[in-house]
């Protein structure tokens, strides 16, 4: 019946139409690249696919240089580095995945256990690398993406070059009424208190034909970021894009809200197991200066037995820090590439 009066579907979205939408966000991109489906082993007995692509490198790279592995946030996907890759592909091949459970990755089902579900994703960014066929790679995860490169450093150390946070989600340990002291953005309070009974962006889905409005109307400050590399008035393709990246089965929202506590928190915080990494693998860390996230001080690492660090505060940056200040987030990884 839906696919006879496709109008009538509550969600509006199909693969296809997540294709054109990512499509038509990365043509602003001046640099080639190829796309595919990379396996990323079984998990419950199902196969799962990493959806990657791939930026050939302004400059040769010598054999078997390590690539920068691009990882998004909760709620995004690859397209969101646009404004990125043309500026890092002068200096190393860019590879940009959707998490399994977000954009046009497999939906995989995770377990419901925190532990286990982390430990999933692990697994499955190392068979990734393995099918990639990389020997070693500079991880760079955002927010979420942030947490799960940490918690990929802590087991394959020898496959790092080097692990880049940005704005990690999910570092320290939760204090006692920390959000009653913190002013958090109306968008972040909204978010969290749904996300404290149900998936993140549920709220998003429920609102059926009305989502692709809503995304315009509720986050401008994330469209606006883009107005440099699209014209002003193709801006809507980037929120065409969010809302076909989160109408479909939301598998990664589910795995995120299980290893979430609170306002933002993580059941297992981050920082104090990062004492156990292997502190020869270099750890570079950006936080934006008007981030919702919690700055932690290159000092604060070091308390906590993290070496080989450094922490970078980007000044008028917000919590995607690679759209703020793309200029700044392109100096800071320029340096951790070299």
């Amino acid at each position: 019946f839906r696919s006879w009066f496709p109008y009538l579907r509550w969600v509006q979205s199909t693969p296809l139409k997540l294709k054109e939408a990512e499509e038509a966000f990365l043509k602003y991109i001046k640099t080639p690249s190829e796309g595919s489906y990379v396996s990323a082993g079984e998990l419950d007995g199902r196969k799962s696919y990493i959806w990657t692509r791939k930026f050939m490198s302004k400059k040769k790279q010598k054999p078997g240089a390590a690539p920068l592995v691009m990882v998004h946030g909760m709620g995004a996907g690859l397209a969101m580095f646009s404004l990125n890759i043309d500026a890092l592909t002068e200096h190393a091949d860019v590879i940009a995945i959707d998490l399994p459970g977000f954009g046009r990755s497999t939906r995989t089902s995770f377990s419901s256990d925190h532990v286990e579900a982390e430990q999933q994703y692990v697994d499955m960014l190392e068979e990734w690398r393995k099918s990639m066929h990389l020997d070693k790679m500079n991880l760079m995860g955002h927010s979420f993406g942030g947490y799960l490169t940490a918690s990929y450093s802590l087991q394959h150390p020898s496959r790092l070059q080097n692990a880049i946070l940005v704005d990690p989600w999910g570092m320290p340990v939760r204090p006692d009424n920390y959000e009653s002291k913190r002013r958090f953005p109306f968008w972040a309070k909204a978010i969290f208190s749904v996300a404290q009974n149900f998936n993140p962006l549920a709220g998003f889905r429920v609102s059926g034909p009305l989502g692709p409005g809503l995304v315009q109307r509720l986050r401008p400050d994330i469209i606006r970021k883009y107005k440099d590399l699209i014209e002003e008035e193709n801006l809507n393709v980037i929120g065409d894009y969010l809302y076909h990246c989160n109408a479909h089965h939301p598998s990664g929202e589910a795995a995120f809200h299980s290893l979430m506590t609170g306002l933002a928190w993580a059941k297992r915080p981050m920082l104090p197991r990062l004492k156990e990494r292997d502190q020869q693998v270099p750890l570079t860390v950006l936080f934006g200066s008007n981030s919702w996230i919690t700055t932690i001080a290159q000092d604060s690492f070091k308390e906590h037995g993290v070496e080989n660090v450094s922490v970078h505060v980007v000044e008028e940056a917000g919590h995607h820090v690679y759209a703020d200040q793309p200029q700044a987030f392109h100096h800071i990884l320029q340096g951790a590439l070299a």
